[in-house]
Order: structure tokens, then sequence, then C-alpha cells
């Protein structure tokens, strides 16, 4: 097993999922056998769009108790009338993602947007501009589910609430 996450992993990817991979386009058809690389300042653009959005960040293969299957995100969304985005971190163990049963749109953190190539630092930065900070605010990490109200962030948790 090859150790990943220090950086976004884009180079073991396979020729094939590496064709997977586009950079985003605002106002442009989605297609869903592509990942869209997005920066959170475009995403928070697209989270206008709806009046109650769910931003899940993870890391492809998670075994923490805070990552669920991507249909339990997909099932709470659709019944709470939110818009999902599924947003990786970055590209270590893609497999195990790709094997998981989803219909929502993949997306991943743009990796570049900073300039920083270390995970904890890039992704850490896109979560603060997600959440609408300055991105090198001190980090304040509660999870992973970031919930948005007509493109306005309202709370960070680590698992979805009961109702």
């Amino acid at each position: 097993m090859s150790v990943g996450g220090f950086s976004d992993d884009y180079n073991k990817l396979t020729d094939k999922q590496k064709a997977m991979v586009v950079s985003f386009e605002p106002n442009r058809a989605t297609d869903k056998n592509k990942i869209y690389v997005i920066s959170a300042l475009e995403l928070r653009e697209e989270l206008k769009k709806y009046p109650k959005a769910l931003v899940y960040t993870f890391a492809n293969g998670c075994s923490s108790e805070f990552c669920k299957p991507l249909y339990i995100y997909e099932n709470w969304a659709k019944k709470n009338d939110y818009k999902l985005f599924l947003v990786m971190t970055s590209y270590f163990n893609l497999d195990y993602t790709l094997a998981e049963s989803y219909e929502t749109q993949l997306y991943v953190m743009d990796s570049n947007y900073f300039g920083k190539q270390l995970a904890r630092k890039y992704v850490g930065y896109f979560q603060n501009e997600l959440k609408g900070l300055k991105y090198n605010a001190k980090e304040d990490w509660d999870g992973g589910l970031f919930f948005f109200k007509n493109g306005e962030f309202v709370n960070n948790l680590n698992e979805l609430p009961k109702n």
C-alpha cells in the first residue's frame, strides 16, 4: 500500500483517472463521469444558487466514524431539500470513492489555488474560505459538513443532524 495524503496525489492517478479530472466552469453543465477541480470561492458562488446547500468535504476511503457512505449524505440532502456538493480533499484512494454508489457530482479541492501542496494546509485554507473566513485564519475544525442557506454559511458539523 502506498503512502499518500501529503499532497493532492494527482500524480498517482492512472491515465484514465486523470482524464476524468477537469476544471470547474461556472454556468456550464456538469458531467457525472468527470471530477471538477474547484476553489472555495468558486463553490461559494455556486452555493448562492440554492436556498439550502450542504458541502461534504471528505478524504477518499476515510474510515473514521464521521465518514459515512456517500449515499447516506445524498439521502439526507434529498429528504431535507438540500443541494449536496461532494468535495474530495485529494485524489488519494480515489478508487474507494469511484467504487461507491452515488448519484451526486464529485468535486475536488483545487490544491494549487493557494500554492500549497501539503494537504493539511490547503484543506484548512479551503474550509476557512468556504466558511467566509480569511483563508489563513486560525483553524477551528468542527467537521467536514458545511451547511448554507442562500449562499450564506450557517454552521459546520461532524455528523448530519438527526431529524
